[in-house]
């Protein structure tokens, strides 16, 4: 609970020479994301500062430059930003350009109190930068910005990424832009900016409290996430010593995933520990959920984000997981991303982060199958809560949960990777329908069924891939298709099936879709006397394309998927039924 002198919270509004004064000392706390702002962004400051400043403007000779919400005791200028970092930083980067840009020494120095207090001894003051990014950022941030005379020669941006990257990206632009308007308009912009231009202050005077409202702030055009909100929520529990090294550990995960693979990942991570459809907001629910989160900070890190952030990466790096499971084993694997869900991650990434662990785990074998049960699902259209139970059972069988009847409380066991007769058969029923007419499964299932053709030797890196139909959909009176097919209904039954349809690596071209059969295996089927895949290349071998060759070839794919799957048994059943 907080008590009420950390409830009191004080805002007022500021000119920014007021706020880049000897009242405030900023810095970055660990929890904080990067500097992220793109260069989009500080033109857009800088062309509302220009608007603003115009005389005709609406603003009325005023710009208001939003909020900050710092940490900050009374009388002690040491403020932690909790909300605020992108635009303090853009600031302090256009008034380090101006300052380099000023000419005569005296007048520098006189600018470079906005970035740097100046020492005064018989007040008590020493020399301080008035911003301080986090300890990650900071060094390279002083010596490329703040110092005197380093935006004169800006790093080269080949070498940079993240925070540093953006940080001379706009620098860069500001320079540019302001060389361009002349001493004298700089001058304008930086009295304008100095006296002119507000920023809303608001104190807290605990980080307890500041957390709190961390979690419902957004920076301009950032909207935090639920990671950066459990970001604060685990360093705030794991306290203020172990704050940096933690921030850090983390900070190299996600930049090492990327923001949006890491913020997946704690989905992920939540389903293996809570086993169930998620019925709570991912900040709110995680540490309910994952109790080391809540209880060891620390043990979370070496225990949790980081072995599985290595378990994602190996799922990702198809040259390791073909080093350590085989060829085949990876192919699966690119197979299973061309699913329209992740909800077959999970018990991937369990799987990868038991066999990193030491656990004897027959990797291979249990891609195979999860691969097989992925496919199962998505081509019949199990809904989101059939999928997520039938993964919670895998998950059970990988790590079995302290209470065995916990398994059963609220649903029925199902086979888990294992697939049943009547789910074969449903399987084959989906397979032998108008796949066509199911627009998210048609390619995937098309180059599922490509991969099995090929033996795993199959190239997908095309930056076009259609699927086609051999027969058209729309034959044309007197043609070579309405002789082949000329009673409508077995057209229909046909057309949008498995057997009649083929892989391009191009666009649809509406005028052959209708080509004669000879004239579309030699004209549309093919890059010059090739084709790149092996399904259209079986179809060009066919002399004709009628209902005979369709049965024929409706068998011949029913069985290779049955073969890749290890069906074969259950599909000689289906034929019976």
């Amino acid at each position: 609970m907080l008590d009420a002198s950390q409830l009191r919270i004080e805002a007022a509004h500021k000119k920014v020479a007021e706020v880049f004064s000897k009242e405030y000392a900023f810095t970055i706390p660990a929890y904080q994301r990067p500097y992220a702002w793109e260069a989009t962004q500080a033109e857009e400051l800088l062309a509302d500062l220009k608007d603003a400043m115009a005389r005709d403007s609406a603003a009325g000779g005023f710009y208001f430059l939003g909020s900050i919400v710092l940490v900050k005791s009374h009388g002690n200028p040491a403020s932690r930003v909790v909300d605020g970092q992108q635009r303090l930083t853009t600031l302090t980067l256009l008034f380090s350009v101006i300052r380099d840009l000023t000419t005569g020494a005296e007048r520098q120095a006189q600018r470079e109190r906005y970035i740097k207090q100046v020492a005064n001894d018989d007040e008590g003051i020493p020399e301080a930068l008035r911003l301080q990014l986090r300890p990650k950022d900071q060094g390279f941030f002083e010596k490329q910005i703040q110092k005197r005379g380093a935006t004169d020669q800006l790093p080269s941006l080949d070498s940079l990424t993240d925070s540093k990257a953006r940080i001379v990206e706009n620098a860069k632009l500001i320079r540019d832009r302001l060389i361009a308007m002349g001493e004298e308009a700089r001058d304008e912009l930086l009295r304008f900016l100095l006296q002119n231009c507000y920023l809303v202050v608001v104190e807290v005077p605990s980080d307890t409290a500041a957390r709190r409202i961390f979690t419902v702030l957004n920076a301009r055009g950032l909207d935090l996430s639920a990671t950066d909100i459990l970001k604060a929520d685990l360093l705030e529990r794991a306290g203020v010593e172990k704050e940096s090294y933690l921030s850090q550990r983390w900070e190299e995960v996600e930049t090492a995933l990327g923001r949006d693979r890491f913020s997946a990942l704690f989905t992920q991570i939540r389903m293996i520990h809570e086993r169930d459809k998620p019925r709570s907001a991912l900040e709110s629910g995680f540490a309910m959920h994952v109790p080391v989160f809540r209880d060891n900070p620390s043990e979370f890190i070496d225990s949790v984000l980081e072995p599985y952030a290595d378990a994602l990466m190996l799922a990702m790096d198809e040259q390791e997981l073909r080093k350590r499971f085989g060829a085949k084993c990876a192919d699966l694997v690119r197979s299973l991303e061309r699913l329209d869900n992740r909800d077959w991650l999970p018990p991937l990434l369990l799987c990868l982060r038991q066999c990193n662990g030491g656990v004897e785990i027959n990797v291979p074998e249990l891609v195979f199958k999860l691969e097989r049960l992925a496919y199962f699902l998505f081509v019949t259209r199990a809904d989101v809560n059939s999928r997520m139970s039938r993964y919670v059972d895998v998950i059970d069988d990988l790590d079995p949960p302290t209470d065995p009847k916990a398994r059963y409380t609220h649903r029925g066991r199902s086979t888990g990777l294992e697939i049943e007769q009547a789910e074969a058969s449903m399987l084959f029923d989906a397979l032998d329908g108008n796949v066509y007419l199911v627009s998210k499964v048609v390619k995937p299932l098309l180059l599922r069924l490509e991969q099995a053709s090929t033996d795993g030797t199959a190239n997908y890196d095309y930056p076009v891939i259609s699927v086609e139909h051999v027969c058209p959909q729309t034959m044309a009176p007197g043609s070579q298709w309405a002789q082949w097919f000329s009673d409508v209904d077995d057209h229909a039954a046909w057309v949008h099936t498995l057997a009649n349809l083929v892989l391009l690596n191009s666009r649809k071209n509406s005028a052959a879709q209708n080509y004669d059969f000879d004239k579309k295996k030699t004209k549309y089927f093919t890059s010059g006397d090739t084709c790149a895949f092996t399904l259209t290349n079986e179809v060009r071998s066919y002399p004709r394309w009628t209902l005979e060759e369709l049965e024929a070839r409706r068998v011949e794919l029913l069985q290779r998927f049955a073969k890749a799957w290890r069906l074969e048994s259950n599909l000689e059943k289906w034929w019976r039924e």
